[in-house]
């Protein structure tokens, strides 16, 4: 396998942003089936393309060549800075700008993210071309920023949603909708696939649901995949030393269940529900 870093995506903010537009490049001796755009968690604000290498590794051990990337955290711009990254690294892919490293253009791409990078994967995979999207996967992804009941991981907190959208004053029902993925999904949208722990308080398991109905009910196919995580957080971990941790058995049996039933499906467009 060969693995190029710090790629720049999107040298427009590159100055502006440093290494938050930079992306990995993982492929595989033999690339089969859509690349795949991996964006990182960390609530918008924190961690980088690194925190997922064991997921890009264990996708490119399976064929698919990964494009692991940065955006632009809070601290570097408000919402939707991060969204407009990933969708920049997306058309980045899309339009072949890999082929000098190795990775030709694709006719699509597969948008996956963890934690915040769920949330971004959806946000971003709906505004890209519907038809080069061959389907979203989401791990903990938030479907609704603000989520009934609250969230421990402070989605009903006006103090962290006022450094989100990067102002003083309250945030309204409107700004709300505009960053929920369950109230972005158009007829045509790409599949999704969410994976989420039972056990999850950070992110509390029924965002997959919402996100999974919102699809749906718009016509596209939707998968959702639960499982008994360790501890109340994403539970996605066989270990908090992130030098060696791997994604834990139930999440490797997840995304080999997604990668199996997309090569079933051999998605040219997105198929309805039945």
């Amino acid at each position: 396998m060969r693995v190029t870093r710090d790629i720049v995506y999107r040298s427009a903010v590159s100055s502006e942003a440093g290494v938050r537009t930079q992306g990995d490049l993982f492929l595989p001796p033999k690339a089969t089936g859509s690349p795949v755009l991996l964006i990182h968690g960390g609530g918008w604000n924190a961690l980088s393309k690194e925190s997922l290498e064991p997921i890009a590794l264990w996708l490119a051990e399976r064929g698919r060549a990964v494009f692991s990337t940065n955006y632009r955290l809070l601290n570097d711009g408000p919402w939707p800075a991060c969204r407009d990254d990933c969708v920049a690294a997306g058309q980045f892919m899309l339009r072949g700008g890999l082929a000098r490293n190795g990775l030709p253009r694709p006719e699509r791409i597969l948008v996956a993210g963890a934690s915040a990078g769920g949330h971004l994967a959806m946000t971003a995979g709906l505004r890209l071309p519907a038809e080069r999207v061959e389907a979203i996967v989401t791990l903990a992804g938030p479907s609704i920023m603000h989520f009934p009941g609250g969230s421990s991981g402070g989605l009903d907190s006006q103090r962290f949603f006022r450094t989100f959208f990067g102002q003083r004053t309250p945030i309204s029902r409107e700004q709300f909708a505009a960053a929920s993925p369950v109230n972005l999904v158009r007829r045509g949208a790409p599949p999704l696939y969410c994976i989420h722990s039972r056990n999850d308080q950070l992110v509390p398991p029924l965002h997959s649901e919402h996100a999974a109905a919102a699809w749906r009910n718009a016509g596209s196919r939707a998968y959702v995949h639960f499982f008994n995580g360790p501890g109340d957080s994403h539970g996605l971990w066989d270990s908090d030393d992130r030098a060696l941790r791997q994604p834990i058995a139930a999440v490797q049996q997840a995304m080999a269940d997604i990668l199996a039933d997309l090569a079933r499906h051999n998605i040219h467009s997105p198929e309805k529900v039945a």
